[in-house]
């Protein structure tokens, strides 16, 4: 009798260490001596995995509907933090769709960061939802170990982009032109601080020259436009290296979640300079109602007439 107590003792040790260990991994203080971007890539590689093990049959994910709508070169820490925060968004509307929970913590559209370690991070908030929405749909979670190899934060960011599809895919993009306008009201307001323009706190104030039927694919193109038109700025001004954006020839729809991902590039890249220049960045919280394409256009293009003003 004792020896069988003794056997069913050692069982239910092993079968429990599996959760223990989990447990003590999470709540591990890591410092960012701890993390590199092969960490990171590593990190977005088990959310891909993760996320693949909703379309076994690869029904889903076909070859013309998961290719992101650009890819980059040269990104720069600031940008992939940013990116990260955006599937960490996404994520999260995964997981309140099938299990009407808010799971997992959110980033604020003015957090700024810059280190490998802050994007491990917010993986890991993403992962946390998508990880409860496979356990409300019983699917099997990928378990494997992935190895780390030698990566750069522009591979880090490729990867969160295609993540970012793929979970676009899965929400049947949820993201919304009213999720959009939030990030680009917000850079908006840090364009007219950077520049010292009067009307910075006029973000709201809609003039009545709104274009009128402007498309996802509309405001995307205007977007690479901002950032291009930036980034000059940007080298010429302050000899800061920015991203190389290259729009993908796909046979898909521009849908909002892609205008989302590169409207939080541009949120790092005016973030990121109102830090160079000690600028305090705002909290933006503007309310609007009835947000179409077309509105969010209108406030990209006044960000684009800021930028006009500055360039040589």
């Amino acid at each position: 009798m004792q020896i069988i107590k003794r056997v069913l003792f050692v069982l239910l040790l092993l079968s429990i260490w599996p959760i223990a260990n989990a447990e003590v991994e999470s709540n591990i203080t890591l410092s960012a001596d701890d993390i590199s971007p092969s960490d990171v890539y590593v990190r977005a590689r088990v959310i891909e995995q993760q996320l693949l093990t909703f379309d076994p049959e690869g029904t889903r994910f076909t070859k013309t509907q998961t290719p992101p709508a650009y890819s980059v070169e040269n990104a720069q820490p600031r940008e992939v933090f940013f990116l990260a925060k955006s599937l960490n968004f996404s994520a999260k509307k995964l997981s309140l769709n099938h299990t009407n929970k808010k799971l997992g913590r959110s980033f604020a559209i003015h957090v700024y960061r810059n280190q490998p370690l802050h994007v491990y991070r917010v993986l890991n908030e993403a992962l946390k939802s998508i990880q409860a929405t496979q356990n409300t749909l019983s699917i099997v979670e990928f378990k494997e170990n992935i190895p780390k190899v030698q990566s750069s934060p522009t591979q880090v960011y490729n990867k969160i982009l295609r993540n970012n599809r793929l979970l676009s895919i899965l929400n049947q993009d949820k993201i919304q032109p009213q999720d959009v306008i939030k990030v680009v009201d917000h850079c908006y307001v840090l364009s007219q601080l950077l520049f010292e323009k009067p009307s910075a706190t006029q973000a709201s104030a809609i003039a009545e020259d709104i274009p009128q039927y402007k498309t996802p694919t509309d405001v995307f193109a205007h977007l690479v436009k901002t950032l291009k038109m930036l980034k000059r700025y940007t080298e010429s001004n302050f000899g800061l290296l920015s991203m190389e954006i290259t729009a993908s020839k796909i046979e898909r729809e521009i849908e909002p979640s892609d205008v989302l991902d590169l409207a939080m590039t541009l949120n790092a890249q005016l973030t990121y300079l109102a830090y160079q220049q000690k600028i305090k960045v705002p909290i933006t919280n503007i309310d609007r109602q009835g947000v179409s394409p077309s509105l969010v256009f209108h406030i990209v293009s006044k960000i684009q007439r800021t930028l006009e003003q500055e360039q040589p």
